[in-house]
């Protein structure tokens, strides 16, 4: 995994989601949350998605859709 600031780009971040989400490698983790830090926007934006697919999502029932 890099460690320099500004040498991230979309593949790498995506080989680190993989990383976390199959072998829930820390360093990876620790390199898309680093990537929220960013200068370029882009990454940012990547490293922000590719997190949010890793978070749980709660379970709806029916009577909490139709309490909304």
């Amino acid at each position: 995994m890099s460690g320099n600031v500004g040498s991230r780009d979309e593949l790498y971040l995506f080989a680190c989601h993989l990383e976390w989400h199959t072998r829930r490698s820390l360093v990876a983790y620790q390199e898309l949350l680093a990537a929220l830090d960013d200068p370029d926007r882009d990454i940012r934006t990547v490293a922000a998605v590719l997190l949010h697919r890793n978070s749980p999502r709660p379970h709806r029932i029916e009577k909490e859709i139709e309490d909304w």
